[in-house]
């Protein structure tokens, strides 16, 4: 528990940190927002573990709540019930997996007879703790597949690929039709299926993809990969710079006259984008999860 924690920690804390805090002190500076001590909630993931209160400065932090509280309760979960009498590694897991994935598709399903946080789905469900905790289990269940059952998950993962395809192009049909995702639903039956199913299909449907994105080991252009390999590096960064960093203080205020304008504003916005992150992760993110292997036993550096 303790080296997954310090290596995954060491990934998304440091970085968020620094992020979180050099937008309070812009929003501060360009007065866009006024720093309470309640933001201080967001250091520690607290601000939307029950109720939707999110911070100004960082909004998209909400869904990092969601991870990081995954990676703190899963471990804990594994570790009182292997405390009981394990019969396999293989048969231990898969139900530690299925029962917290349960639990918390239970959770919604009661809540959405009685909605603790009103009846706006994006608020008061797609961006609290409490109600997506299962979120990151079905990646995590199709590891579990990867690492038991590799020849089965091998011979089905075209299949697999074509029912994430099929699938989540039908939620989306359903979810514009229907205004399933964003939009208050007037029909009682609509929104009761919505808020207690909608956010078990979603990450389901997209899991199917993940076997077959697995098996795709190498990409033959050179040029390519390096792109590839070289975003997959950076989109952490991306993830807490591209918002709230950049878009909200410095773009969403203009106004264009014309497409050409638009494009190359919008041309702008990625290349600050990507240079800043590459910048971070070189010169911070990289340089601190190195330092996670001095806190990790030697066993945990080899095998992670």
């Amino acid at each position: 528990m303790r080296n997954f924690w310090v290596r995954r920690w060491f990934r998304t804390l440091p970085n968020y940190w620094l992020i979180l805090t050099v937008n309070f002190i812009l929003y501060q500076a360009l007065k866009l927002d006024l720093f309470e001590l309640q933001d201080l909630k967001g250091y520690v993931f607290l601000q939307n573990l029950r109720h939707p209160n999110i911070l100004n400065a960082f909004p998209e932090g909400w869904s990092l709540s969601v991870e990081e509280w995954f990676y703190l309760t899963l471990p804990v979960a594994m570790y009182v019930l292997s405390r009981f009498k394990v019969a396999s590694k293989e048969a231990f897991l898969f139900k530690v997996f299925t029962g917290y994935l349960l639990v918390f598709v239970i959770i919604r399903f009661i809540n959405a007879f009685n909605p603790l946080n009103g009846l706006d789905p994006d608020e008061g469900i797609r961006k609290v703790v409490l109600f997506r905790l299962d979120a990151v289990m079905y990646g995590v269940l199709f590891a579990y597949f990867n690492y038991f059952k590799p020849l089965a998950l091998e011979k089905i993962k075209k299949h697999l690929f074509v029912l994430c395809i099929i699938g989540f192009n039908i939620i989306f049909y359903l979810s514009i039709h229907l205004k399933l995702i964003f939009f208050i639903q007037s029909d009682l039956t609509i929104r009761f299926i919505r808020n207690a199913f909608m956010y078990l299909v979603i990450p389901l449907f997209l899991s199917l993809c993940l076997p077959y994105a697995n098996s795709v080991k190498t990409i033959s252009n050179k040029t390519i990969s390096k792109i590839v390999q070289h975003i997959s590096k950076i989109s952490y960064s991306v993830y807490l710079i591209h918002l709230s960093l950049i878009y909200r203080p410095f773009f969403k205020s203009l106004k264009f006259n014309s497409f050409s304008s638009a494009f190359m504003y919008y041309v702008l916005y990625w290349i600050i984008i990507f240079v800043l992150s590459s910048l971070i992760y070189k010169y911070f993110e990289y340089p601190v999860m190195k330092l996670r292997d001095r806190f990790s036993t030697k066993k945990a550096v080899k095998t992670s």
